[in-house]
């Protein structure tokens, strides 16, 4: 009884610890081997490269990564004292700012 108790765990524990070799995916990982679809060919091109880098050089972004200019802000005609003055007379008369966390 002992020995076929042994016999049948031993394969027991093979066929449970091989389960691991069968869980693989279909496709294969990345630049393991290639997939057996159809490859799109690579055309000739009629552009030629300095054309391509003149049409790049004459987009170019005006600043930073935007692909166009930023809208400029107009000057004020105020001071800082006058804005100020006009803020404490909106908030003597009611006029609440909206700060912190629930505005």
């Amino acid at each position: 009884m002992i020995r076929i108790n042994t016999t049948l765990s031993a394969i027991a524990a093979a066929l449970l610890l091989s389960g691991t070799a069968f869980a693989a995916d279909l496709q294969p990982a990345a630049g393991e081997a290639p997939l057996a679809l159809p490859q799109a060919t690579p055309g000739t091109s009629v552009v030629q490269r300095a054309d391509v880098r003149k049409a790049a050089a004459s987009q170019a972004p005006v600043a930073g990564n935007l692909p166009m200019a930023q809208p400029t802000v107009g000057t004020s005609t105020l001071t800082r004292a006058q804005v100020r003055e006009a803020t404490r007379d909106a908030i003597a008369h009611g006029y609440r700012v909206a700060s912190g966390n629930l505005s």
